[in-house]
């Protein structure tokens, strides 16, 4: 009974938390272009901005701002993988994470999709399918440390 409400209780947290990554992306991706270019601006001249603007390969030879926002869709989308994943392993009680995988990759690439559509409607923005497959690489890292972790701390099967 009590392992059961626990079960319960995770697999609520797990859900909110899935939920409002997404919602923080949608509102991320609400935002018109000036504001986003805005944002990566401001971020980029921070300092963790130019240390990562050091440490991350650079992706094009668009600027160092674009690759800032490149890199937030891959964060962005490791956060919702790694919620999405937690919640589905939770679902099936961490015996399938084989099946959590693709269910999470699955809802990622839908979300990223749905995103990219959204963002055709926003001014100054432009639904592009490589950042639904940029989105993809952020999910697939989540899986990957997530599967990682467990693997080498041996969580057992419940």
């Amino acid at each position: 009974m009590r392992e059961e409400r626990g079960h319960r209780a995770r697999l609520c947290f797990f859900g909110l938390l899935t939920l409002a990554v997404m919602v923080m992306i949608f509102l991320f991706s609400a935002q018109d272009g000036e504001d986003s270019r805005a944002m990566s601006s401001g971020f980029l001249s921070s300092l963790v901005g130019a240390l990562l603007e050091r440490l991350l390969p650079r992706l094009s030879d668009k600027g160092a701002g674009w690759d800032i926002r490149k890199y937030a869709h891959m964060g962005e989308y490791f956060c919702l993988g790694l919620s999405a994943f937690l919640f589905y392993t939770e679902l099936f009680r961490w015996k399938k994470k084989g099946r959590a995988a693709v269910y999470t990759l699955v809802t990622s690439f839908l979300y990223a999709c749905s995103d990219e559509v959204h963002q055709i409607f926003v001014p100054e923005r432009a639904g592009r399918f490589v950042d639904v497959l940029i989105d993809s690489v952020g999910t697939v890292s989540a899986i990957a440390l997530a599967c990682g972790i467990s693997f080498l701390f041996g969580m057992k099967k419940r």
